[in-house]
């Protein structure tokens, strides 16, 4: 992330990031910011007129806090509740003393992780939510949360704060599961719903949402059920109607789906309390959405310009546009 201009004091939109795995600033050589657990959507923004709030890890002993008086309105890049919980809450606490907008903000955020926004989006009608039970790497934990969730098997396990795809596996049984989790791991345990269609095949598309506005971001097909970025230039370049398919859907964004699916669409973004969020879902052969997860920590970025998928730059100034209108709202 680059630096911002902090001495201007008459540019007062400011970023606000950190994690619980830093003690301070982390500044590489190439002088962006990294952080666990972030978001990469400020990229969508190309001014950088912006303050930086950044809360590390030992916020509550540093010795002198961050002055709010030249702050504006906050956006808020921390996004994983799972991974910086600490910050989220130090944040928080901290943005009450703030009289002005916050994006995002870090309570919200805190309520956000998948089996919170399972519980949050269920019964939304056509929508499938399957259910997720969350604990720490014990058997008699997994057990009764399992019950509780009333979670039923197959289902996907992941040590929470994973994404991209990185899963410890789909797991047929509670004896199956009770041979493979850690005692010093803790987990999110997600139904499986098999949503191949009638060729075999499967597909992941994503939405953001910013603010009331929606961006279609992609539909990725895949032979495999856990669809990720790489099946497009492994599997997906081959397949030239899945590739007409998802360039339509670029150029006519949520006038690509039917009136139902963009019903269930809207329900979601008045349940979400975020600001801005990303949604993973399927389209099931009988219409209904699968919901694969919903969060603010869902990257935007890399964008392929390459044919076949050289079809993306009116995304990018759209998403900017409604980016850019969300913020200044």
């Amino acid at each position: 992330m680059p630096a911002g201009r902090e001495g201007l004091t008459d540019r007062r939109l400011t970023y606000l990031f950190g994690s619980d795995h830093q003690r301070g600033i982390v500044r590489p050589a190439d002088g962006d910011v990294r952080n666990v657990g972030s978001t990469d959507l400020w990229r969508l923004r190309t001014d950088d007129s912006f303050l930086r709030l950044h809360i590390p890890g030992n916020f509550p002993r540093l010795k002198v806090r961050p002055a709010l008086d030249r702050i504006g309105t906050v956006l808020n890049l921390i996004t994983d509740p799972d991974l910086n919980p600490k910050v989220l809450g130090y944040a928080s606490r901290l943005l009450r003393e703030h009289g002005g907008r916050v994006i995002n903000r870090p309570e919200d955020v805190l309520r956000s992780s998948r089996d919170r926004m399972a519980d949050l989006l269920d019964g939304i009608d056509g929508l499938i939510v399957p259910r997720v039970a969350r604990f720490r790497g014990h058997a008699n934990l997994a057990l009764r949360a399992i019950e509780s969730a009333g979670l039923r098997f197959p289902a996907i396990l992941r040590a929470i704060g994973t994404h991209n795809g990185e899963i410890s596996g789909i797991v047929a049984s509670p004896q199956a599961l009770a041979a493979i989790i850690d005692r010093k791991e803790e987990y999110f345990l997600t139904e499986f719903v098999e949503s191949r269609d009638q060729a075999g095949l499967y597909h992941k598309i994503r939405l953001f949402f910013f603010g009331p506005d929606a961006v279609f971001r992609h539909r990725i097909i895949s032979d495999q059920w856990n669809v990720h970025g790489p099946d497009r230039e492994r599997f997906m370049v081959h397949h030239p109607a899945a590739i007409a398919l998802e360039r339509e859907m670029v150029q006519r964004g949520l006038a690509a789906f039917p009136a139902e699916v963009r019903s269930v669409l809207q329900a979601v973004r008045a349940r979400v309390p975020l600001d801005y969020f990303g949604i993973d879902f399927a389209l099931m052969s009988d219409g209904r959405l699968l919901l694969f997860e919903a969060n603010a920590t869902m990257n935007f970025f890399s964008m392929s310009r390459e044919p076949p998928f050289d079809y993306f730059e009116p995304l990018l100034a759209e998403a900017q546009a409604k980016f850019t209108a969300m913020i200044e709202a």
